[in-house]
């Protein structure tokens, strides 16, 4: 089962595995302009759970005494918290701020589905029995044609044993 947003091939694994073995948390691509332009005008709010996550990271409590991990910790931080630049390089690139409420709510409907096991053992075959498609020689096939546009380049059989090359 996974919980992710709704982009990549997290589209594809839903289309093969059914809305009921994802839990979809974030914002949708087409709702991604008016979060950018909301947030340079002001407007992108931290959500309070995330706020007290930031408080404590920046308390010091995970860099152990390291002040070098400690202003890479607070430099992340304040990037996210450059709420204008939601969306660019400059601010909240992935817009996590944005996320964190809903994959909140995501992770609590986990929490609740894990907590009935045979409902969650049945989600999990299921989910288990749609992966064929995305096997790793179909991906990295696809990948080469459509993608990187390059063509198999079979090697030689290896000469058989005690033969000459």
């Amino acid at each position: 089962l996974i919980i992710g947003t709704m982009d990549g091939a997290n589209i594809e694994i839903r289309e093969e595995g059914g809305n009921d073995t994802m839990f979809i948390f974030g914002c949708l691509e087409d709702e991604v302009p008016k979060i950018k332009e909301r947030a340079s005008n002001g407007h992108y709010p931290v959500d309070p759970r995330m706020q007290k996550v930031f408080d404590t990271i920046k308390s010091g409590r995970f860099a152990c005494g390291d002040s070098e991990a400690q202003e890479k910790f607070c430099g992340l931080i304040d990037k996210l918290c450059n709420t204008t630049a939601a969306g660019t390089w400059d601010g909240d690139k992935y817009l996590l701020v944005n996320d964190f409420p809903s994959y909140l709510d995501a992770q609590e409907l986990v929490d609740k589905t894990y907590a009935d096991r045979a409902k969650w053992a049945s989600l999990s075959i299921q989910a288990a029995c749609s992966m064929a498609k995305f096997s790793t020689d179909r991906t990295i096939s696809e990948y080469a044609s459509v993608i990187w546009g390059v063509e198999p380049s079979p090697r030689p059989a290896p000469a058989p044993e005690g033969a000459k090359a």
